[in-house]
Parts: C-alpha cells; sequence; structure tokens
C-alpha cells in the first residue's frame, strides 16, 4: 500500500505507462455484485497514471473482449495500488509483447 512520504508525496508501487500488469476485475457479471476482494487477478497494462496512487489500466483478458469494427476491444477501469500487481512470471510466449490493441 503507498503512503504519504515528504511533503505529501505518495511512495509506494509504480506501474509506468505502456508496463504489463495484473488487476482485479470482475470477470463475470455474477462477480460484479460479489467482494472485489475476490475478484480475479487478469491481465492488463496501464493506459496512462491519474494520480499518486491511481492508474488507467486495459484488462486485456480474451474472455471481456467485445468485437467492434473488426477488431478486438478490452474494457479500462481505474484502480489504485492495492488492486494492481505485477505480473506473475509465466511462460505463456504468445503473449503480445507490448500494449497494441485498443482500449474500450
Amino acid at each position: 500500500m503507498a503512503q504519504a512520504g515528504p511533503r505529501g508525496t505518495m511512495t509506494g508501487p509504480v506501474f509506468p505507462q505502456d508496463s504489463w500488469v495484473q488487476v482485479r476485475y470482475p470477470l463475470t457479471r455474477e462477480y460484479e455484485h460479489a467482494d472485489r476482494a475476490g475478484w480475479p487477478w487478469l491481465p492488463g497494462w496501464v493506459v496512462s497514471v491519474c494520480g499518486p496512487d491511481e492508474w488507467e489500466i486495459c484488462v486485456q483478458a480474451p474472455e471481456l473482449a467485445t468485437w467492434h469494427d473488426g477488431e478486438d476491444w478490452y474494457p479500462t477501469c481505474f484502480r489504485d495500488s492495492s488492486e494492481i500487481r505485477l505480473p506473475e512470471v509465466e511462460a505463456d510466449l504468445d503473449r503480445p509483447a507490448g500494449p497494441e490493441l485498443e482500449a474500450q
């Protein structure tokens, strides 16, 4: 969790723009009404840094993709550091090298 540092600035995890992360996000409608702590960790990437402890994330889980104008579109959300983490080491070599698909 981020803590206030000198002059009130926040210190804690830093997730740079365009970096891969995992984010808590409801995978189904049933999850939407459940406790957020029970939401699964899904792959995503940082669209933008919005503030000292807020990021806009594109959730790039295939199950959430929608088809629009001939492209896959993925949902975006705003999260603080308690709902974002660095990706776990995976052997998934099919994952794109970086964010390259449109965010919804």
